[in-house]
């Protein structure tokens, strides 16, 4: 494989590593012992998941670094093994330097990338470290992308043509070989300035705490708060919202049953439609908005049943509506706490959102409006943030 980078792609001509294709047990295991001695290991993935639920993984990347050295610094050739996982099987070596018994893991950004790992070799990568995770929690930005923080870490801009092109077809080009070697490329040398700034800021204990679970189940158990996450729910009739829930729990199970993304079965729009209108039959399911005749006749029955069941449920047992985002009560609680959030991110220099997210925050106020126990955040956010905000809400 050849280490020559496209030519447009500015002072990346002057970089040097050489990208190995695993495609063999053989050439795996090879690539396993190599990866035995690593203080770290950086790691991407590329996969499809265009037309199903869960991904598929298409390549696995993989270097390793020492903790003190950067690729290349000791005169050497850094190597990236770039793993088939379409013809190769996770060995049992790899899944021991994926495992907690191998080194520390670099991921960028790595939510879909476990449910990668999880799919193709059965194992999360542990312990790992979520570079974007830690920039946030340095000051940097919250949810940056990997080329801008390696445009800011090493002043390298990295191609990104390559971000949507088909990573299942054999053979991949050049220009894809490079693209996905030079996505773990720069992550040693991102995490050593990242690592000496949380440690000057004494942050390391958090970044710990935010990287400790990233996600177990790879997505194959269904979301029970997924219901949750509509913005309009305000919108609904106590029955609509029970019947928002019960469709969306139906859901979850089906989509991983069957493979499908959300939309392909019943696109939000069209769940919040059928809960707004509440169809008994399906000329009246056929009014909603965005149904199309196949999705009727494939799951209106099936739709219809589960609306039948909630309208048997006894008035006193329906859920409480949450408060409209527009209501006064709502701006208040919402302005109190935003402005607890924002007063302690300004104090630790962070990003407001790298302490609360919106959608945190709104379960606050809801709760508070329900009179049910506030989910307060824990860990060392709880510290910053817990008492402030139950007595902003109690104001």
């Amino acid at each position: 494989m050849s280490d020559q980078l496209p030519a447009s792609a500015a002072l990346l001509s002057e970089l040097d590593f050489e990208a190995v294709w695993v495609e063999t047990p053989e050439a795996l295991a090879t690539a396993c012992a190599e990866l035995e001695g690593a203080d770290w290991l950086a790691l991407d993935t590329e996969f499809i998941r265009e037309s199903t639920f869960f991904p598929i993984p298409a390549l696995v990347q993989l270097m390793a670094a020492r903790d003190g050295q950067l690729p290349g610094e000791d005169g050497t050739t850094p190597r990236i093994f770039l793993i088939d996982p379409t013809v190769v099987p996770a060995s049992d070596a790899l899944k021991r330097l994926l495992g907690a018994e191998g080194p520390l893991k670099l991921l960028h950004a790595c939510g879909e990338d476990m449910e990668v790992f999880l799919r193709w070799a059965g194992v999360a990568p542990t312990p790992l470290i979520d570079t974007q995770i830690a920039e946030g929690l340095t000051g940097g930005e919250a949810s940056m992308g990997y080329q801008r923080l390696v445009e800011r870490v090493a002043g390298v801009t990295v191609p990104k043509e390559e971000t949507r092109s088909n990573w299942l077809k054999r053979p991949l080009t050049q220009s894809q070989c490079d693209y996905a070697a030079l996505d773990v490329l720069f992550l040693p040398q991102v995490w050593t300035e990242q690592r000496a700034a949380l440690q000057k800021l004494e942050r390391m204990a958090w970044l710990e705490e935010d990287c400790s679970a990233p996600g177990s189940s790879g997505g194959s158990t269904p979301d029970p708060e997924y219901w949750k996450r509509h913005r309009s729910l305000w919108k609904l009739s106590p029955r609509g919202l029970a019947s928002w829930q019960a469709l969306c729990e139906w859901r979850e199970v089906q989509i991983r049953k069957r493979d499908v993304p959300r939309s392909r079965l019943l696109a939000d729009p069209q769940l919040f439609g059928i809960c707004e209108r509440l169809p008994v039959n399906r000329f009246e399911m056929a009014k909603v908005e965005g149904m199309r005749p196949p999705q009727i006749k494939r799951e209106g029955d099936t739709v219809l049943a589960i609306l039948k069941d909630v309208a048997m449920i006894d008035d006193s047992q329906l859920p409480r509506v949450p408060p409209s985002p527009l209501a006064p009560e709502w701006k208040n609680r919402m302005k109190r706490l935003k402005r607890e959030v924002n007063a302690v991110a300004e104090a630790q220099g962070v990003k407001p959102e790298i302490l609360g997210r919106r959608r945190d925050m709104e379960a606050l106020v809801i709760a508070d409006h329900d009179g049910e126990a506030l989910p307060l955040p824990s860990g060392w956010r709880g510290a910053l943030l817990a008492d402030r905000l139950a007595k902003a809400l109690a104001e």
